[in-house]
């Protein structure tokens, strides 16, 4: 909870100090024209926007990751892993450069859709991706997998795994992963709310997410999601989807 305080805090301090710093100089006349201090006033009222925008977020995420429960009609629906994947890794390749980092996708074209809201999905990619780019400092492997597993109904599910080549997480962190607040990065580079979003985001649209990790063979979360279709399906070698 401390992370969250800080995070908040230091919006509402940020805030507060950009507006008492534009009143004192307006009060002193330190701007020599009113155009100059209407440009002042514009960035000022352009930086709180943006303190404002994060402020929104966390609450968003908070609100997320304290619930399960479906808040929209779009959960459940019908999605393209590969897709929503292919979205998430382009966009990452806009902010990062991936010279030196390998992303692997092993997912076939032909693996059918989940259920599971197409936004709600691409939460859990970006999260999952981001903390795997950063854990390997932008160097190494991002790799993502996807079959399926069938019940003694013979009915299917979708078992995708995202895996990385960093350093791993210790058995001791490893237990603590999907707990609010809890995080091991600093108070400016994350709010413990990540994978608490992801673990919730899969719940409330029927799925599971679980981590496995060992220090220095990097980390794998596993997401498992019903298939997207009716009635029972044939059964195939776990390979059959296999790109």
């Amino acid at each position: 909870m401390l992370h969250l305080q800080h995070n908040v805090v230091s919006i509402l301090c940020t805030i507060k100090g950009m507006i008492e710093c534009h009143g004192m100089k307006t009060k002193e006349n330190l701007f020599r024209t009113r155009e100059e201090a209407l440009k002042h006033a514009r960035s000022v009222m352009k930086r709180i926007y943006h303190q404002a925008d994060r402020a929104l977020l966390i609450t968003k995420h908070i609100s997320v990751a304290m619930k399960a429960e479906p808040d929209s009609d779009d959960c459940g629906s019908e999605v393209s892993v590969k897709d929503v994947w292919r979205e998430v890794v382009d966009t990452f390749k806009r902010r990062y450069s991936f010279e030196s980092l390998e992303v692997l996708d092993h997912v076939s074209a032909e693996y059918p859709p989940i259920r599971c809201s197409h936004n709600d999905l691409m939460e859990i990619f970006y999260i999952l991706v981001e903390n795997a780019v950063q854990a390997m400092n932008q160097k190494g492997k991002l790799i993502i997998r996807a079959n399926l597993q069938f019940s003694k109904e013979d009915y299917p599910l979708a078992v995708i795994t995202v895996s990385d080549t960093g350093p791993g997480i210790p058995e001791d962190i490893l237990s603590r992963l999907f707990e609010p607040f809890f995080t091991t990065k600093s108070l400016e580079e994350g709010s413990g709310l990540g994978l608490c979003l992801v673990k919730n985001l899969a719940k409330r649209n029927g799925g599971s997410v679980t981590a496995s990790s060992f220090k220095g063979c990097g980390t794998t979360f596993t997401l498992s999601f019903s298939v997207a279709r009716l009635g029972r399906m044939e059964k195939q070698s776990p390979l059959a989807y296999a790109a």
